[in-house]
């Protein structure tokens, strides 16, 4: 969650593929570089395109999966995504383009949609971490479920996929959009 210069928030949820060092180090280099295009006020397309192209250029070998998004202070959602999942809008599944995840190719450039939050709407934004639990007998914790407990906040989510059986990083943002301001949970 970071503050742009005109006064919107930017938030940025992401996951790097594999483990380890090399996983740190791409993840490493998207944490920067985000924080640089930040301070340029570009709009999620256009920092999802810049980015894409520092991640291809360092040659990881990983890829990112990455949504994007800008509230602005009247109610504006922007938002891009990378191969990411599509975050929940009171409790529905936001229906947005789908774009390559990062790192993989030289993408022209990522679609954008917008959305018009009225006050008091929730979006909840996830890694792949919560439908991915998964039980001792193998079951997913799935879309279903993850769907379901949409609208709780972002601890409680967090917590039930982790209670479920955690297979892999969980980071959850809720955000509330409350007169002009976004009120957020994160985990």
């Amino acid at each position: 969650m970071l503050p742009q210069p005109n006064g919107a928030w930017l938030f940025v949820v992401g996951d790097v593929s594999g483990k380890g060092l090399k996983a740190a180090m791409t993840g490493a280099l998207a944490i920067g570089a985000i924080r640089t295009l930040a301070a340029e006020d570009l709009q999620p397309g256009a920092l999802m395109t810049r980015l894409n192209r520092q991640v291809v250029a360092a040659r990881s070998g990983g890829f990112i999966t990455c949504l994007c998004a800008v509230l602005a202070l009247d109610g504006t959602l922007t938002l891009a995504n990378a191969g990411h999942l599509a975050p929940y809008r009171n409790g529905e599944e936001v229906e947005l383009e789908f774009g390559l995840p990062l790192g993989l190719t030289d993408v022209p450039e990522y679609e954008q949609t917008t959305l018009e939050l009225q006050i008091g709407d929730r979006i909840t934004l996830m890694t792949d971490g919560v439908v991915e639990a998964q039980s001792e007998s193998g079951e997913l914790f799935g879309f279903d479920r993850t769907k379901a407990i949409s609208r709780q906040s972002a601890e409680q989510i967090a917590n039930a996929a982790q209670a479920f059986g955690q297979e892999d990083d969980i980071t959850v943002l809720a955000i509330t959009f409350a007169r002009g301001e976004a009120n957020s949970i994160s985990r």
